[in-house]
């Protein structure tokens, strides 16, 4: 019973597919679609991805700075005969500063308000930085 049922269904649909024929492009499918794609990539190139720092920037400021901790680790010696410039800052009180700032002491509640404006702050941050590559595909 089954099986006169298939071939019923795929006698059925051998003769809707004859009558319906192939569909065919049109004269001008390949050009269309070749125009579609070469806007795409014009849009893509507006909204390519450029760091605010370039990679050489970074390669050469990290090369700078290991070489500057590695003459500090292998010649801790020659630093002392750096002459640096000696700053006189008499006019500046530094005894009544301190004695100023002894005594101060954040309130808890401005301590928690600075803390939670921290997180949030930090949370918004990264739910931007989540939405702006996924509007613009950035990975």
């Amino acid at each position: 019973m089954e099986k006169d049922e298939n071939k019923a269904l795929e006698a059925f649909y051998k003769e809707i597919i004859q009558e319906a024929g192939l569909e065919e492009p049109s004269a001008n499918f390949t050009t269309s679609v070749i125009s579609k794609i070469q806007k795409d990539s014009q849009r893509a190139r507006i909204f390519s991805y450029n760091p605010l720092i370039p990679s050489y920037v970074w390669w050469v400021s990290g090369v700078l700075l290991a070489v500057f901790f590695g003459y500090i680790f292998i010649e801790p010696k020659n630093l002392g005969s750096v002459n640096l410039p000696t700053w006189n800052f008499d006019f500046f009180n530094v005894d009544g500063l301190i004695n100023m700032l002894n005594g101060f002491k954040l309130p808890d509640a401005l301590m928690y308000g600075f803390l939670s404006l921290a997180i949030f702050f930090s949370v918004q941050v990264y739910l931007l930085k989540t939405h702006w590559n996924k509007q613009f595909n950035i990975e």
